[in-house]
């Protein structure tokens, strides 16, 4: 994550999953893109379980709005709770915090304050890390879109760290790349293959897709069916319900040896 160190960085790319990113709303005077029904549904995610194991679950208020997210250790003889997202609306139902709270490791909880332009257009986040003593400022984050689809492009760290992305014609991710300090060209961490035509999993909350772009994972409109990182290839398998949110994800790694690893991921959804 941007808001820590490099070295973290680089641990928690090895970690992560791939989502999506809520795109740019239109500035006053822009025409914004068509929405497509087919990219989104009723359903919301109660919860995720990893090879059958509690991941995570998601809490809602009334209007089921996701406030709250819990993770868990994802471990059959110590499953607890590690982390705790809470987040925070505007009167006018904007999303303006995130509160990350690292329940195992202290002084490692974050919180993250969003500005708008133009009241519409997400363009800064900025990082606290929270102390006992309070919340010190850890790192501004700029984002900047395309032009043509109204996708992040780039989210760039006060401490010289961007994420990069390029996209397909069909608004889904194609590669991810990252720019470091130290560095005179761009690394390639991920690119992505063939989308399906379903919903994305996290389509269903504007508060999960920023968690997912904080984490490196921008915005595709559908799921990915293979991809590579880190030079690791991963073929990936669905399982829809009848509103065509996946309810199952199969990944099937190949590591260098040629040894297939697979891992299960399971979610369970409301769609009233």
């Amino acid at each position: 994550m941007f808001a820590k160190s490099t070295i973290y960085w680089f641990f928690f790319i090895l970690m992560i999953g791939f989502g999506i990113f809520k795109g740019c709303r239109p500035k006053d005077n822009e025409v914004g893109p068509s929405i497509d029904s087919t990219a989104i549904s009723p359903c919301i995610l109660l919860s995720e379980r990893i090879n059958n194991v509690l991941y995570r679950t998601y809490e809602y208020d009334s209007t089921r709005r996701l406030v709250r997210m819990l993770e868990y250790s994802a471990n059959f003889s110590a499953n607890q709770v590690v982390k705790r997202y809470t987040f925070e609306y505007s009167k006018e139902n904007t999303l303006i915090r995130l509160r990350e709270t690292n329940i195992q490791t202290r002084d490692q909880s974050y919180i993250y304050e969003l500005n708008y332009a133009n009241r519409t257009t997400l363009s800064t986040i900025y990082s606290f890390r929270v102390f006992n003593s309070g919340a010190v400022i850890d790192d501004t984050l700029k984002l900047t879109y395309t032009k043509d689809n109204h996708r992040v492009s780039e989210l760039q760290s006060s401490k010289g760290i961007t994420s990069k992305w390029e996209y397909d014609t069909a608004a889904n991710v194609k590669k991810w790349l990252l720019h470091l300090p130290t560095k005179t060209t761009d690394s390639l961490i991920a690119e992505y293959g063939d989308h399906d035509d379903k919903v994305n999993i996290y389509a269903f909350s504007e508060g999960m897709q920023l968690l997912n772009l904080l984490n490196g994972r921008a915005q595709s409109k559908r799921n990915p069916l293979n991809y590579t990182l880190l030079k690791e290839s991963t073929d990936v398998v669905y399982q829809y319900n009848d509103k065509r949110v996946p309810t199952l994800r199969v990944l099937k790694v190949k590591s260098n040896n040629n040894v297939l690893r697979e891992t299960v991921y399971s979610y369970e959804l409301d769609c009233k």
